[in-house]
């Protein structure tokens, strides 16, 4: 019995001893819980807000690097050798323009302008250096002026415009987002549209009057207007559309303005409360392993149970989590490639497509599925061995190879420029990375340069040479009329003079068109209703095509804005192109004359005939000076120049499109009174 009351009393001392350490154990728990979710709290929330620096140091380089482009796009025209043409400065400004350039002016040395291009608005320009490049900016505008030559390019940038593609998008949390503002305290972008433009100390005090911002105004006017870097926390009354005290992370980061001293500042905020709830979470988490452990006290069984669940649990959210991550890291990168431009291929080492582009598809024209596994120089349209020399040459440099060519889609030329470079598993090349820009357009551009220069040197040339010939030609055509005069008709030598005449009078008429292609009028000052410019034409050559069983096909549309420039040069175009198809068509066949607006609201003339057509090595020739396909003695091969000429001196363009035995057509770009360059 003592024994028993002795093992009782032993065993409720052990009890009580057990449970006094249990209380002392669950007390210790708890206190360091209370402690350690403190210490999480201000941990998470700190690596949140450098979350939202990282942010804001990505729009500031991408802010940056946008200006970057633009002064690149001024350089451009400062590098060329030669004067910028109207075409290059409208693409140099549509360039711009998707960058937030809103107008393009070029001024002459007494700060006149000569040329615009969209609507600056500024109407007081500051000093411009007139020998370096310099980025100015006002409160409403960023102007960059580059000295050219004698003239001065100034290109107007909306600062909103430049910045909102950039900030708009960014989303810290749920409902986090970015501003902008400049060194005098100006917002630049915001999401609230009312406070773009405003100082943000006074339109935060205009709005809340009775509260003082304390805490952000500090950290604008010391840190952020001073170009400092950081994070910081604040009180505001509103966020988006909540209303009432709301406790904000912030974090901020510089833009530097190249070329000058200025800087902006972007900011990227989110509500505490956001962030809290992630806390919660991890809270109710920590709790969860703290009862984990007291539980363990009550049962070694239970302990092991729960410990192992809560970590399979963890473990899971955490690759759910990272699995999220990589899949919606894996959705941009693709989303990246599937938006852009440029044809994007990557190739085995044999160089075979294995992945494209949806670019890539929409430009060849073809299903993905035909492109799959295709060799990469079939789709090309590279000789065989072209791109085994060039797998070879990469795997032996390592170094990337850029290409020039022409690839034919439907039938039509295409330049591409590809650059070929290895893809690096470790040390090793894993796949060929093929990067294709389409240059269709600027190889244009270069050739129309060309072709300008070589008609007026050529036209210089053709001056010279007529007034040369024109001289002796009047002796020769005077005194043959004189001795025709003289010569009784019934005779041989009277034929024979005649003869003489004739011929001369056809070298004076090929004289007239060569000055005539090296000076034609200038009389380009009036408004000319282009449908009936054609119809006066049409009316003198009516009779001839039906005589050749040509038939007219007309079909001009109404209402056509007037055209400045000479109406005689004009139709001399008309009847050249009117001639040339009659002549294609010797045994007969149809004449279509067309006019329409095109989509840049240019002008079009068309002329469709049903010849011979023009041999494909032959289209890039026609146009040049004594270049003719007619037998000789039927055509001087100055027809087509000089309407190439007159059609360039109204800003124009004529060109050609035709095959072999399938006809041809004449397409002529006329821009209407007040309208731009169709070129």
């Amino acid at each position: 019995m003592k024994q028993y009351i002795k093992w009782d009393i032993s065993s409720h001392k052990f009890l009580l001893g057990v449970g006094s350490g249990v209380i002392i154990l669950l007390l210790c728990a708890l206190n360091l819980g209370i402690h350690s979710a403190q210490d999480l709290k201000e941990i998470i929330a700190q690596q949140f807000n450098y979350q939202q620096l990282i942010l804001a140091r990505q729009a500031s380089q991408e802010i940056e690097s946008s200006f970057d482009a633009l002064i690149e796009e001024l350089l451009i025209l400062k590098n060329s050798q030669r004067e910028p043409s109207p075409d290059l400065l409208q693409m140099i400004f549509q360039r711009a323009h998707r960058l937030g350039a809103r107008g393009l002016l070029v001024l002459n040395q007494d700060k006149k302008v000569i040329y615009k291009i969209g609507e600056p608005t500024l109407t007081k320009l500051a000093p411009l250096d007139p020998n370096n490049l310099a980025v100015h900016l006002s409160k409403s505008w960023v102007y960059i002026s580059e000295p050219l030559r004698k003239k001065i390019i100034v290109l107007f940038i909306d600062p909103y415009l430049l910045v909102q593609r950039h900030v708009a998008r960014i989303r810290s949390g749920k409902t986090g987002y970015a501003w902008v503002i400049d060194e005098n305290g100006y917002f630049i972008y915001h999401p609230i549209k009312s406070f773009i433009g405003q100082n943000a100390f006074k339109v935060r005090q205009e709005k809340a009057p009775d509260f003082y911002f304390k805490k952000i105004n500090k950290i604008q006017r010391q840190e952020m207007l001073q170009g400092k870097e950081g994070i910081g926390e604040y009180i505001s009354l509103w966020h988006r559309d909540v209303k009432g005290y709301v406790k904000k992370f912030v974090a901020y980061t510089p833009i530097h303005i190249p070329y000058t001293s200025h800087i902006w500042s972007v900011a990227v905020c989110v509500p505490e409360k956001e962030v809290n709830a992630v806390i919660h979470y991890l809270y109710l988490k920590q709790f969860f392993i703290q009862g984990s452990l007291i539980l363990a006290l009550i049962g070694l069984g239970i302990f092991a149970l729960s410990l192992e669940r809560g970590f399979r649990e963890t473990l899971r959210q955490e690759v759910e989590r990272k699995t999220e991550v990589l899949k919606k890291s894996e959705e941009k990168y693709r989303l990246l490639i599937e938006s852009a431009d440029d044809l994007i291929l990557t190739l085995d080492m044999f160089g075979n497509i294995i992945s494209f582009n949806q670019a890539t598809a929409s430009f060849f024209k073809k299903k993905p599925a035909l492109l799959h596994g295709q060799p990469f120089n079939v789709i090309m349209q590279w000789p065989p061995n072209t791109i085994i020399d060039c797998l070879n040459q990469l795997y032996t440099t390592k170094q990337s190879i850029v290409k020039e060519h022409i690839v034919k889609i439907n039938g039509r030329p295409h330049w591409l420029n590809t650059k070929l470079m290895p893809l690096y598993l470790g040390e090793e090349i894993k796949e060929i990375l093929c990067i294709a820009r389409d240059i269709t357009k600027e190889k244009l551009v270069q050739e129309q340069l060309s072709n300008a220069e070589k008609m007026a040197s050529l036209g210089t040339l053709a001056a010279g040479v007529a007034h040369e010939i024109n001289n002796p030609l009047g002796i020769i055509i005077g005194f043959g009329e004189l001795l025709l005069e003289n010569t009784p008709r019934e005779t041989q030598a009277y034929q024979d003079i005649k003869l003489i005449l004739k011929h001369a009078l056809h070298c004076k008429s090929i004289v007239q068109n060569l000055l005539n292609f090296a000076r034609p009028t200038e009389d380009l000052s009036k408004a000319i209703d282009i449908n009936e410019a054609i119809k006066e034409v049409i009316n003198v050559v009516r009779h001839t095509l039906e005589i050749n069983n040509i038939q007219m096909k007309i079909e001009f549309a109404s209402s056509l804005p007037p055209v400045q420039g000479d109406k005689k040069q004009l139709q001399q175009v008309f009847l050249n192109l009117i001639i040339n198809a009659m002549d294609a068509m010797p045994d007969g066949g149809e004449l279509s004359i067309t006019t329409r607006l095109d989509e840049q609201q240019a002008i079009e003339v068309l002329f469709q005939d049903t010849g011979c057509g023009i041999k494909e090595e032959d289209l890039g020739k026609i146009f040049d000076p004594f270049f003719t396909t007619k037998p000789e003695g039927r055509g001087t091969g100055l027809g087509l120049s000089i309407s190439y000429s007159i059609i360039s001196k109204h800003n124009g363009r004529i060109r050609c499109e035709s095959e072999e035995n399938k006809g041809a057509t004449f397409i002529i770009d006329l821009p209407p009174i007040g309208g731009q360059y169709a070129r």
